[in-house]
């Protein structure tokens, strides 16, 4: 009389001599529901499987053909195929022994529905997949995992500085890049001129906010850049900036009031005057002490030209000793404004820049 036996005890394939790569796929429980003919005698005659057992390989690739490399958020690939229980609940990693892909054990012969998922470390699915396969033999599925709308975006960003500056990366040694006001890596300056630009992945897709700031050693911003992103689910965005200026230049001039007349530097003794501008927030830029620069400069104008200053206004507070110990002053309690206005450079020695008065005591 024949016994009923376990599919895979008949198949003889050993789940622990496989190779690194391979997986054991599942541990049969059940016993193989056979269509049973009775004869005269009681014994039980079983049906063979139809064609062959073998082993299911797959392989994955992203949105026509990426790589896991080139989606970094997907952590982990789940498999699904209905009725199979699969070891580690049929989530493997996207990279296996070198392979985008996983070898599975020991299927009977069959059509096999499957779903295969790309998800995050959270168990999100950001890509999918689904077909069939049919075991008769060992056989290969090499799937395609379309995006989910829960799949980031990511953009390849490059930059370039405004025409004729003469501040480059010598002097800009870092751009941080922010989205939504986030800031998502610093990178050095170089990287924006290269054809990838600077890879910035999870992306949300949509409308994004992005923000370009360049600055020097001392954490001195040059350029800044605002714009709008435009991600969609699964796919990479190339975005070349021109970034704008954040700063502009503030000439000054100046003469000195004695209270009976307007007089130059050598009239009034003076040789240095100290200033200071206070901006929108109430910042000292130049602390309590200010800074001093000599009453005429190296072109014989009494002024100076502060190069690089972040646009918009300012309070002025000017102070300088001459000759006897006399102090002159801007006003204290109304001070002076001045603008700066972000990519305009004017030049000190320009006729239309009125000189501001510092009057005696």
């Amino acid at each position: 009389m024949a016994a009923v036996q376990d599919a895979d005890s008949v198949s003889g394939r050993s789940t622990h001599n496989e190779d690194t790569m391979t997986v054991h796929s599942r541990f049969l429980t059940s016993i193989i529901a056979a269509a049973a003919l009775v004869s005269s005698t009681g014994c039980i005659i079983t049906t063979p499987p139809r064609g062959n057992p073998g082993d299911i390989t797959f392989t994955w690739t992203f949105n026509n053909g990426r790589t896991c490399a080139s989606v970094p958020d997907v952590t982990q690939v789940e498999i699904v195929i209905p009725g199979q229980t699969l070891q580690n609940q049929g989530r493997y990693g996207c990279i296996n022994s070198g392979t985008a892909g996983i070898k599975l054990l020991a299927f009977k012969a069959g059509t096999y529905r499957y779903t295969i998922n790309g998800q995050n470390a959270s168990g999100q699915t950001m890509y999918t997949a689904t077909g069939s396969i049919v075991v008769n033999g060992d056989v290969a599925e090499a799937a395609d995992l379309k995006p989910t709308a829960d799949a980031k975006g990511q953009a390849f960003i490059t930059w370039r500085f405004p025409a004729g500056t003469t501040v480059d990366c010598q002097t800009i040694t870092a751009v941080d890049v922010s989205i939504n006001g986030a800031l998502i890596r610093s990178a050095t300056c170089a990287e924006g001129f290269t054809a990838s630009g600077v890879f910035i992945s999870g992306i949300t897709p949509g409308n994004n906010v992005l923000t370009l700031a360049a600055r020097d050693t001392n954490g001195f911003f040059y350029y800044r850049s605002d714009r709008t992103l435009v991600v969609t689910a699964g796919n990479d965005v190339v975005e070349q900036t021109t970034l704008d200026w954040a700063v502009g230049s503030l000439p000054i001039k100046w003469t000195f009031n004695n209270g009976v007349a307007i007089v130059n530097c050598s009239q009034a003794g003076v040789t240095t005057v100290n200033i200071n501008l206070r901006d929108s927030a109430g910042t000292l830029l130049y602390g309590n002490n200010g800074t001093d620069v000599t009453c005429v400069n190296g072109n014989l104008i009494q002024g100076t030209v502060f190069p690089w200053l972040y646009s918009g206004q300012y309070d002025l507070y000017l102070q300088a000793y001459g000759a006897g110990g006399v102090l002159y002053h801007t006003n204290l309690t109304s001070p002076p404004q001045v603008t700066v206005t972000a990519g305009t450079f004017p030049i000190i020695d320009n006729p239309t820049i009125t000189p501001i008065q510092l009057m005696t005591l």
